[in-house]
């Protein structure tokens, strides 16, 4: 089998999209029943740090920019999860 780079970017495409759209599903059923723009929006933010999160324990084995890695996973949970609770506090 001969894949190339293209291959390799439309399976990882579609791996992505397919968290996402499992993410957004879970959150319509669960913590924005009300609002499925919210889930949406939740679920692009939290597909794009599990993403993040994959690549941070990936580079834990292997490189020294994981203190970058981990503050901004860090970050971006943090900020994740204050956005869910004020959105869903109004």
């Amino acid at each position: 089998m001969n894949m190339g780079v293209g291959d390799i970017v439309n399976v990882l495409y579609l791996v992505y999209s397919a968290v996402r759209s499992l993410i957004q599903f879970i959150f319509e059923l669960t913590i924005t029943q009300g609002s499925p723009e919210l889930a949406l929006k939740f679920a692009d933010a939290t597909t794009l740090l599990v993403t993040i999160t994959a690549v941070w324990i990936i580079l834990e084995f292997t490189t020294s920019l994981k203190k970058v890695v981990r503050i901004v996973v860090i970050i971006g949970w943090v900020l994740l999860i204050v956005s869910m609770l004020i959105s869903l506090a109004t």
